[in-house]
C-alpha cells in the first residue's frame, strides 16, 4: 500500500515536469515563428486531423464504458456538441461540455 502511494506520488511530479518542459519549449519556439507561416499552418492542420481521428475512433470503437452506450446516442451527443460549438462562437470547452452532458443525459434517459 505504501509502495503504491510512493509510486503515485513520484508519478505526479514526473508527469507535470515532462508536460510543462515541452510546453515551455513550445512557447519559446512559437514566439519566433510567424503565426501564418506554412510550418505553423501545417502543424495546426495535423493537430486538428489527429483530434478528429481520435473522436471518430471513439465513436467507431469506443473504449471501456463507452462501449455500453448505444451508437445512436453517441452520434446524437456529438451532433449536439457540434451545434453548441458553432452556436457559442466556436468554443471548444463549451462544445465538449455540451457533448458530455448530452451523452450522459441520453444514456440515463434511454439506457
Amino acid at each position: 500500500m505504501i509502495q503504491t502511494a510512493l509510486i503515485v506520488a513520484a508519478m505526479i511530479p514526473a508527469g507535470l515536469f515532462a508536460t510543462y518542459v515541452w510546453r515551455a519549449l513550445a512557447v519559446v519556439a512559437v514566439t519566433r515563428i510567424d503565426p501564418e507561416s506554412d510550418l505553423l499552418l501545417w502543424v495546426r492542420a495535423v493537430s486538428t486531423a489527429l483530434v478528429a481521428a481520435l473522436v471518430v475512433r471513439m465513436i467507431i470503437a469506443p473504449p471501456g464504458v463507452l462501449s455500453t452506450i448505444a451508437i445512436e446516442h453517441q452520434v446524437a451527443a456529438i451532433a449536439i456538441g457540434i451545434a453548441v460549438f458553432y452556436a457559442t462562437r466556436r468554443s471548444t470547452q463549451i462544445g465538449t461540455f455540451a457533448t458530455v452532458i448530452a451523452l450522459a443525459v441520453l444514456h440515463m434517459m434511454f439506457g
